[in-house]
């Protein structure tokens, strides 16, 4: 009896140390990335102010795609960078009975995944 609570109590601080040890690095890897999230973010608000100027959206299957570069023309954002790291980007918009906006940047250090 007392070798299975020894094995119990084994157990149990294995798991503690696995769960301890990815939490640790899933705290890492979310202050690592954090910032970039909120940059794909702050491109996707500058896009919803441009749309508000008046452009038409996308109707069926169409895709528009507007960049970094034209919302910096013409005065909706100013700066796309995050611990020096200058970025780039755009955000597809697409219309399926809601509007959805989707971000993507890409940076030295960081990619959005299915960035084109």
């Amino acid at each position: 009896m007392k070798t299975l609570n020894k094995i119990a109590i084994l157990w149990g601080i294995i798991l503690v140390g696995i769960f301890a040890v990815l939490t640790y690095f899933g705290l890492q890897w979310k202050a690592k990335t954090g910032g970039y999230f909120d940059l794909e973010n702050k491109l996707v608000s500058a896009t919803k102010s441009y749309y508000e100027q008046g452009h038409a959206y996308p109707t069926g299957n169409n895709v528009v795609t507007i960049t970094y570069n034209e919302l910096k023309t013409n005065n909706i954002i100013t700066d796309l960078s995050y611990n020096n790291d200058t970025c780039d980007g755009y955000v597809t918009v697409k219309n399926n009975g809601v509007i959805a906006y989707t971000g993507y940047i890409k940076c030295s250090n960081y990619t959005t995944k299915n960035y084109q």
